[in-house]
């Protein structure tokens, strides 16, 4: 038994409420919904807790609007099942020349509407876990905060907070950042412009990719004017932008601000201020460009975007030689097609290495179960990989495979009665990810579903 790990001292645990339930998610962003109405689904008592006030995670509150890769070499999606019914368009207007693009009000709406429509489950917003007693190699119970508390318990828990909070409370091991150094990626800001006047563009079409390389061309000299003069601190060598899906605003990932670490609260709130400014600083040059000069700044992203945080040691660990050599595994239950993308924790140019063809690997389910836990599963960017590798599969196609892939593990082991998430195969999850609709590659067993 490693003791409590309350936050609201756990010796008043046994006078508090207990709330109970089958499956009990942390973290409600693309992962943790994913997993929660997956479980849901299979007719489970799910319950979804979320710290912030809103569910929806750094998909809605940090967004960068493109919808990053999903398709393999053929253009064969890869991601599917819940990740099209929260951006359906990208699957039926496919085009290579134009950019997939969401908006983020309207993936807010998906979130809620399918939510909604789950009767089985249960959503906790304000509410997060203090703390959690793992006894025998089993989480026993979490101590809550905020909107509520008390204690919860349930037959299996899912980890779907970005940066591993859960299995980090249970005390379960974990790394942080490079290997090398420790140091994370770099955060950003994010921020929305609107107001362009499109027709003083060389090419005004601003959805399609050919429009969107030019116009960060034309905007380029402005920021690097900033640069020299020494008006910004912002390392970034170049800008990029996206559009939004009605092609007339455009929403900026350019800021970048190093040296944050979401354990570190502290650094988060530095970060956030820097990141601010840098987007105030940047804003302020484009506008010298002549279709800028009557732009607005809607909105700077209200949650700083954090691309790294801790990775929980599992059973295996995910390498960048398994991303770049497209491999695959026998208990793979998801799949990525997004490039390592790693943002310089020294600040400077990123590292964008394309998957080989077919353009895709494999996760496996061994990545998603945390070392010297039975009953916890991890369902978000925080699997078990290298820091090179989480540069890959940290996007939310397959965040969102990896969280439905967790919650079907779980409602699996729930409903069965299992003991140990281990016992749950990955054949098993394959056969029900596919009867809903998912990628999956491999042999599947035919189980009995709950009614």
């Amino acid at each position: 038994m490693n003791g409590s790990r309350s936050g609201q001292d756990g010796a008043n645990s046994a006078s508090t409420e207990n709330f109970d339930y089958d499956v009990i998610v942390a973290g409600a962003g693309v992962g943790g919904i994913s997993a929660a109405l997956a479980a849901a689904r299979l007719s489970r008592r799910v319950l979804l807790i979320e710290q912030a006030d809103q569910v929806g995670g750094t998909g809605v509150f940090s967004s960068v609007s493109l919808i990053c890769q999903f398709r393999d070499s053929t253009g064969r999606p890869i991601n599917d099942g819940i990740h099209r019914e929260l951006f359906p368009a990208a699957y039926t207007h496919y085009n290579e020349q134009l950019v997939p693009t969401y908006d983020e009000r309207d993936l807010a709406a998906a979130y809620r509407r399918l939510i909604d429509a789950e009767p089985g489950l249960t959503v906790w917003t304000g509410c997060f876990v203090a703390g959690a007693d793992l006894e025998d190699g089993r989480i026993a119970r979490l101590h809550l905060g905020g909107s509520r508390t008390g204690t919860a318990t349930a037959a299996v828990y899912l980890d779907a907070t970005a940066d591993g909070n859960l299995a980090a409370l249970a005390g379960l091991r974990f790394q942080k950042g490079r290997e090398s150094d420790g140091k994370l990626q770099s955060a950003t800001v994010t921020f929305k412009v609107s107001g362009i006047d499109r027709s003083l563009l060389q090419q005004p079409d601003i959805r399609r990719w050919s429009a969107i390389h030019s116009l960060r061309r034309e905007l380029l000299p402005y920021y690097q004017t900033l640069k020299e003069a020494g008006g910004t601190l912002n390392p970034r060598p170049g800008i990029t932008c996206f559009p939004y899906p009605d092609g007339e605003a455009l929403l900026f990932n350019s800021t970048s601000v190093l040296n944050v670490d979401p354990t570190r609260p502290d650094t988060v709130a530095r970060g956030m201020e820097e990141g601010i400014k840098q987007a105030q600083e940047l804003f302020a040059a484009i506008r010298q460009h002549p279709a800028f000069r009557n732009a607005t700044l809607d909105y700077t992203a209200p949650k700083l975007g954090i691309r790294e945080g801790r990775r929980i040691v599992g059973e295996y660990e995910l390498t960048a030689g398994d991303c770049l050599g497209a491999r695959k595994f026998e208990d793979m239950v998801a799949a990525c097609a997004y490039s390592l993308d790693i943002h310089n924790p020294d600040g400077g140019a990123s590292r964008l290495e394309p998957i080989p063809a077919p353009g895709y690997y494999h996760i496996p389910y061994r990545s998603l179960i945390p070392q010297g836990c039975a009953n916890l599963l991890l369902s978000s960017r925080c699997i078990s990989g290298s820091h090179e590798a989480h540069s890959s599969y940290r996007i939310m196609a397959s965040v969102s495979a990896i969280g439905e892939a967790a919650g079907t593990a779980a409602a699996i082991a729930s409903f069965r009665k299992l003991d140990d998430v281990r016992k749950v195969e990955a054949k098993q999850i394959r056969f029900v990810l596919q009867l809903r609709g998912q990628f999956t590659e491999g042999d599947v067993e035919r189980i009995e579903l709950p009614v």
